[in-house]
């Protein structure tokens, strides 16, 4: 999934497979991994970013995870897509209240 050239595809399987998923081995470390790696440069405003839906199931998915809330800050702080960096520090801000 990491590979696809198509950021669509990439960002539109994450939901489903940590809704279905979420349990597997290895699942959060992947998540992860597409919140860091992902390649997606934003083209239009419209455009959803898949590490930013990588961090979506991961708040979702995993909130008590020890590795969640670093991972939301690095994100907030270095993330190259200002709208993912948004998000992120939204999400901080919630969590922070």
């Amino acid at each position: 999934m990491l590979s696809d050239d198509d950021w669509f595809i990439r960002q539109g399987l994450m939901p489903e497979l940590a809704k279905r998923w979420k349990y597997e081995p290895g699942m959060f470390e992947f998540f992860c991994n597409l919140a860091i790696q992902d390649n997606f440069e934003r083209k239009a405003n419209w455009q959803v970013n898949p590490r930013q839906t990588a961090l979506e199931a991961i708040i979702e998915h995993y909130p008590n995870n020890p590795q969640t809330l670093p991972l939301l800050c690095d994100r907030a702080n270095n993330d190259p897509d200002e709208q993912v960096r948004e998000f992120a520090q939204k999400k901080l801000a919630q969590l922070e209240k």
